[in-house]
């Protein structure tokens, strides 16, 4: 059942307050009787969930016979900024209003004016690292706030970094927390030699362009046997970035066993299904199921959205807070739910879903149809699009406030680099 979030009132010039909770949400939950020291939250930039099944990950899997994994796990949204904004402060993308296309030339709002999970950390007197490779994460968007460190890096050296971090600082003692993000299978393409050699793919052409194999190159379909390379190369950049992550676990030493430990990703990717490639404007399967596996709070349920993430990050931490949308138990009290620039796409167990990305709806049975090729009946769909406006009513819908700030020269170049920007 829907737990009805009171409806935002008004339209004030000055800056908005935090979007309201449901009473039943504001109260924190019950205390962690057995919380860790520590948190770290991995996100594999583009990763969905089935590359994980095709891919050679070992220390994923590893992690997940440690922990628990969700089987069915949404993003918030099908690109980088909305998404992780949701990962920061617990709210759909309805909810905190970020919902804005990419190639706006590297000018946007800043995040919204709520608390963040590295600010509600901070003020519990938790150091606080972020090191993320993503260029779309900078601090003139406000990315920063409540991070002590909040440092570009790459997937080459975040590693290290962490080992350098938790030996001037966890060592010492403290309570710490690291949000460290990959950029994993993002475009362009640039799997080392040892992933190439495994999956038999030609090392020229994933090294003519200086960034790596670009994903208009599959899109574009003028390069022969190009779109089975992209795919292939994809699941080999997987396995590469299965391999940072082992690294990063393996930098947490002797605090490994104290700390909660979160991987996931932002997103995923569409490999050709549906006739595309890349993100795109959609709310498909392969866009907005991700992996989710979690070490240190518990069983996870069944289906489970990212924006659950900080409520997690902080019952397992012990920290007190009550965060938007995610009840004492971890359950979503809403349904899942991905939008992208009005587009949306609804689930209420993970196994039939409903989407728009027209005004007229097309539900699915994901358990006969996963590759969402069969739609329902008219009938069926119709039934289930009655949710749409429950789910309306639950969320208050947020609103983006402030003037667009641009990104740095450099920024900007680095994200055209990754495709976001033509």
């Amino acid at each position: 059942m829907l737990l009805l979030l009171l409806a935002c009132t008004g339209a004030p010039s000055a800056p908005a307050p935090p979007p309201p909770v449901h009473p039943a949400l504001s109260a924190a939950p019950e205390p962690n009787p057995a919380p860790r020291t520590n948190a770290v939250v991995i996100v594999i930039d583009t990763l969905r969930a089935d590359a994980v099944a095709r891919a050679a990950t070992p220390n994923l899997d590893a992690l997940a016979a440690r922990g628990s994994a969700v089987p069915r796990a949404w993003s918030a949204g099908t690109w980088t900024v909305p998404s992780v904004i949701s990962m920061f402060t617990g709210m759909p993308v309805r909810q905190h209003g970020w919902d804005l296309p990419t190639g706006r030339m590297g000018r946007y709002p800043q995040l919204p004016d709520t608390p963040t999970l590295a600010q509600v950390l901070h003020e519990a007197g938790v150091r606080t690292v972020g090191l993320y490779a993503n260029a779309y994460l900078h601090e003139a968007l406000g990315f920063q706030r409540g991070f002590d460190v909040w440092n570009r890096t790459s997937d080459a050296v975040i590693a290290s970094q962490l080992a350098k971090e938790v030996h001037s600082h966890w060592d010492d003692g403290g309570r710490h927390f690291a949000y460290l993000h990959l950029l994993g299978p993002h475009s362009p393409l640039h799997p080392s030699e040892a992933a190439l050699a495994r999956y038999g793919l030609d090392e020229a052409l994933f090294t003519e362009h200086p960034y790596g194999l670009e994903i208009g190159v599959a899109k574009r379909g003028r390069t022969p046997g190009a779109e089975a390379a992209y795919r292939d190369g994809y699941h080999a950049a997987v396995e590469d970035a299965d391999a940072v992550v082992g690294a990063l676990l393996a930098a947490l030493g002797e605090h490994r066993d104290d700390t909660v430990v979160i991987v996931t990703s932002d997103h995923g990717e569409l490999l050709g299904e549906h006739g595309v490639f890349g993100h795109g404007w959609w709310v498909y399967e392969p866009l907005t199921n991700v992996p989710f596996i979690a070490e240190g709070v518990g069983t996870l349920p069944e289906t489970l959205g990212i924006a659950s993430l900080p409520a997690l990050v902080t019952w397992g931490m012990g920290v007190p807070h009550a965060w938007p949308t995610v009840d004492h138990q971890w359950v979503p009290d809403l349904p899942l739910a991905a939008q992208r620039e009005g587009k949306l796409a609804l689930s209420a167990d993970g196994k039939k879903k409903i989407v728009w990305h027209e005004a007229t709806p097309m539900a699915f049975d994901l358990v006969v149809d996963p590759g969402e090729e069969a739609p329902l009946s008219e009938k069926e769909t119709s039934e289930m699009a009655t949710g749409r406006a429950s789910w309306e009513t639950a969320v208050p819908k947020g609103a983006v406030l402030g003037e667009d700030v641009k990104l740095p020269k450099e920024t900007v170049e680095r994200v055209k680099a990754l495709g976001y920007i033509e």
